[in-house]
């Protein structure tokens, strides 16, 4: 049930104003000293015209016994009213070398995880579950847990689809099958195992569902490029938004795999397990395919031995990661093979929170949430953006923002994690609901008229309206 947590209904008068305290910081001149040592804004008759207009609580010293004197120096102001307006009557008085905005606000640290999975092989220690626990992905499923609606298409050998872990999540299996390769077994294993389910092993795509496409294939695991190629045409065909291929090449030609981002599927794909790989350089920069490299359970490339170059997007754990082997048993997997469903376990969940996301979207969201790689100096330029953080990359896919504008009309806005506004009115005569998963932040200038409906509803929500 949705919570409604806010609701304003303004009939008659002016503007209502919300979330206009501010704060700011302000550094004296050289030359300048106060005169009290309580720091009141009322012991400074410069300042007592200010603390009144504003309803100032005064100056409060930002480095109280600092022994730096430069230190000194710096001090907050709060109090309630437009920010812009305060920091120029600040600046008139004279006596401020700087005055800047004190309060802005951060991405905090996940705080709020889902409580521990009860998966069998993870809950007794049977197995790591270090690669879960590196991108946060109990923090990335306390926002979404995936949807069985979202499939990610895997090109690959064999799938063992009687697995414990696979037998609900391989929904769709085509291609004749051909030698007994469990490669494919593997990769599903690390996009979307069933998860939560009191045996074996967990995985990002959590609720997510897996679109299986065979490769005839050599019992040693070796395709024709023709054969790969056909399988990620035919997954795109059947309109799978993420396929994932863990192989050293995909058969397209780059007109193929630009047809297949422009029309909303995303290819993810493994950069290769050898230093100098090079793969899939020719679509690499293709918005919307994302090249996969690793890291080690120390977040660090270097041990890895696999590819890094300027086609690199981004790192995800490849070395010892727990999968799904076959005859229903469970062992580590190495190689960016391992990287790349990670990435695309993850991106099903983005899509969860926002199904409006471009493949372009996607891969620049996943680029810009991305942690730092331990070992990055180095590899400088060779590792894309760094390592991926679900967490991260699924809160910044459903946040929307808002800044310096009006939101005017009838509309009810969605947001699969959250909203972020930063000098927003409402306009006249309209009725404006914010749906939100997760939070709503207020920043700067906030404005409703009287006469104006603004609420705003704690939910389950993800974003519908896309056209924004």
């Amino acid at each position: 049930m949705k919570k409604s947590l806010l609701l304003f209904l303004l009939l008659t008068g002016n503007f209502f104003l919300f979330g206009q305290n501010f704060a700011l910081k302000v550094k004296l001149h050289p030359n300048e000293k106060l005169k009290s040592k309580s720091y009141s804004i009322n012991s400074e008759e410069k300042l007592s015209k200010v603390n009144q207009k504003f309803k100032s609580n005064g100056l409060v010293a930002c480095y109280p016994n600092a022994k730096n004197p430069e230190l000194a120096k710096y001090y907050t102001i709060k109090g309630k009213g437009k920010k812009n307006e305060v920091a120029q009557e600040l600046m008139a008085l004279g006596m401020f070398e700087t005055v800047v905005e004190e309060d802005t606000f951060q991405i905090a640290l996940c705080t709020n995880p889902e409580p521990p999975v009860n998966d069998t092989w993870i809950e007794q220690g049977w197995a790591n579950n270090y690669a879960m626990e590196l991108i946060e992905a109990s923090c990335a499923w306390s926002i979404s847990k995936g949807s069985s609606n979202i499939h990610v298409g895997i090109a690959d050998t064999e799938f063992e689809d009687t697995h414990d872990d696979l037998e609900n999540q391989i929904t769709n299996l085509d291609g004749q099958s051909s030698a007994n390769h469990p490669h494919g077994t593997y990769v599903s294993g690390l996009a979307a195992p069933e998860t939560n389910n009191n045996i074996g092993i967990s995985g990002i795509g959590y609720n997510s569902k897996i679109a299986a496409h065979r490769i005839p294939h050599s019992s040693g695991g070796s395709a024709a490029s023709s054969s790969i190629r056909d399988a990620i045409w035919n997954l795109y065909q059947d309109g799978r938004p993420i396929i994932s291929v863990s192989w050293t090449g995909t058969g397209l030609d780059v007109a193929a795999a630009e047809e297949i981002t422009e029309n909303g599927t995303v290819l993810v794909l493994a950069a290769g397990n050898t230093p100098t790989s090079t793969n899939h350089s020719a679509i690499a920069n293709i918005p919307g395919v994302i090249i996969v490299t690793s890291v080690n359970a120390d977040n660090e490339h270097g041990p890895s031995g696999h590819a890094h170059n300027q086609w690199v997007d981004i790192c995800s754990p490849g070395v010892n990661v727990t999968t799904t082997y076959t005859s229903n048993t469970y062992g580590g997997c190495w190689g960016t093979s391992c990287a790349t469903p990670i990435v695309s376990g993850t991106i099903a969940l983005m899509l969860e929170v926002n199904p409006c996301l471009t493949p372009e979207e996607i891969e620049l969201l996943i680029e810009e949430s991305a942690d730092p790689v331990t070992d990055a100096a180095d590899f400088e330029g060779l590792l894309g953006s760094g390592r991926l953080n679900a967490y991260r990359a699924v809160m910044a896919a459903g946040t929307r923002d808002y800044n310096n504008t009006t939101l005017s009309g009838n509309q009810n806005l969605n947001a699969g994690y959250g909203f972020n506004l930063n000098n927003v009115s409402v306009g006249n005569s309209s009725n404006i609901n914010l749906d939100a998963r997760k939070e709503v932040n207020i920043n700067g200038t906030f404005e409703v008229p009287l006469g104006s409906i603004f609420s705003i509803d704690m939910g389950s929500s993800i974003q519908t309206n896309c056209q924004y």
